[in-house]
């Protein structure tokens, strides 16, 4: 259907994964893209204030493709980070299959993304095809919380339709995506000497403990979640624990499960605070104290499928011959920041397997999809 170089697609990808870019350390992966946009495709090139705002060494970047100002412009999103451990990162060919040696990620999350969106750039401008306005969007610190996507300069930002290239299945269409919450707590005790004087204390881990048994985590709904996923506290074993600390999160397709479900671990938390307590020689009753912070991550997404940029997806999909579904995700991505700047946007997959892990890989025939996807999208006339 397209003349993609499939060799120049894989060689592109070998050699952004081997740039090392873990969060907050995008520079030089940067500074790849940068050099691309502007010496090999002529695209202007912007960056925002984003990595002062968040201590990265590299900024959002924009990059802006002059098309046919008559079409209605299109934005594609990639991130520049990746997960830990990133650093080193040594690919491996076996067959169709990329994968790293196994001491590091790969890196296709989302550096696979990327090298398909800049091979579907170099196949529009060295066929002089006819295509809208361009916006690419490389976003910084989006595996840590979207930080990148949240301090984007949206004033540089026209499209108002637009593609995360971020997922892993390369036949998947996410048009949803949940809100989340953070919870934080931080439980404070009574500390005492756990061999001679135990009574005299109150455990903030024992407390903490109560109360996150008592929590409903995992699994709670078809369309809800729940977890706590860091703890610390205590200093030493013969001390009974003056603070203890446990940081989690809730997700939900819909708000009010999500407020509802984060009060109630705030009630477990409370409900603990109260039941532990001790009483003084002179009567007087003593409990822990406790903090919970609560704050939104992120607002859900759902693009209908009667929506623009959604029936151009799947009419892509269909003219390329590529099998689709379109799935509802259960995480957070820059697509939900987008959309939640009125970008109606959709995840269009990418083929990486097995992401967040030293057993990533990803199939070179997926690559070759997705940029083929990417094509699709940006010639698609409307």
């Amino acid at each position: 259907m397209y003349n993609i170089s499939k060799e120049r697609l894989l060689n592109d990808f070998l050699k952004m994964v081997q740039i090392d870019s873990e969060s907050l350390d995008e520079k030089k992966m940067g500074e790849y893209c940068i050099k691309f946009l502007k010496e090999e495709m002529g695209i202007d090139i912007y960056e925002d204030k984003s990595g002062e705002k968040i201590n990265s060494n590299q900024s959002n970047i924009i990059a802006k493709y002059r098309g046919n100002n008559r079409k209605k412009s299109l934005l594609f999103c990639c991130h520049l980070d990746t997960v830990k451990p990133g650093i080193g990162v040594k690919p491996v060919i076996e067959n169709d299959k990329v994968k790293s040696d196994g001491n590091t990620i790969l890196g296709a999350d989302d550096k696979s993304g990327i090298a398909a969106l800049f091979e579907a750039l170099r196949y529009i401008k060295e066929n002089e095809i006819d295509v809208p306005d361009i916006e690419i969007v490389l976003t910084v610190a989006e595996e840590i919380g979207l930080k990148g996507a949240k301090n984007l300069d949206f004033s540089m930002i026209h499209a108002k339709e637009g593609y995360a290239i971020d997922s892993e299945d390369v036949e998947g269409i996410f048009n949803r995506a949940p809100s989340q919450n953070f919870v934080e707590i931080e439980i404070e005790g009574i500390e005492s000497h756990a061999g001679i004087s135990p009574e005299k204390g109150i455990s903030a881990i024992k407390i903490l403990s109560e109360a996150i048994s008592n929590m409903e985590l995992g699994r709670i709904d078809s369309i809800t979640t729940a977890n706590i996923g860091i703890i610390e506290g205590g200093i030493a074993t013969n001390i009974v624990a003056k603070r203890a600390m446990a940081k989690g999160e809730v997700r939900s397709h819909d708000e009010g499960r999500l407020d509802y479900y984060t009060n109630k671990i705030k009630e477990e938390v409370y409900k603990a605070v109260a039941k532990n307590r001790i009483t003084l020689p002179d009567g007087t009753v003593k409990t822990g104290n406790c903090t919970v912070n609560v704050g939104k991550a992120y607002s859900a997404m759902h693009v209908k499928e009667d929506e623009p940029v959604l029936k151009r997806a799947t009419e892509v999909y269909k003219k390329a011959q590529i099998p689709f579904k379109i799935l509802t995700g259960g995480g957070g991505s820059d697509a939900n920041i987008f959309n939640e700047h009125g970008i109606r946007t959709v995840i269009i997959g990418s083929g990486m397997k097995d992401v967040h892990s030293v057993n990533e890989y990803i199939l070179v025939e997926d690559l070759y999809r997705t940029a083929k996807i990417i094509i699709g999208l940006m010639t698609h006339d409307e």
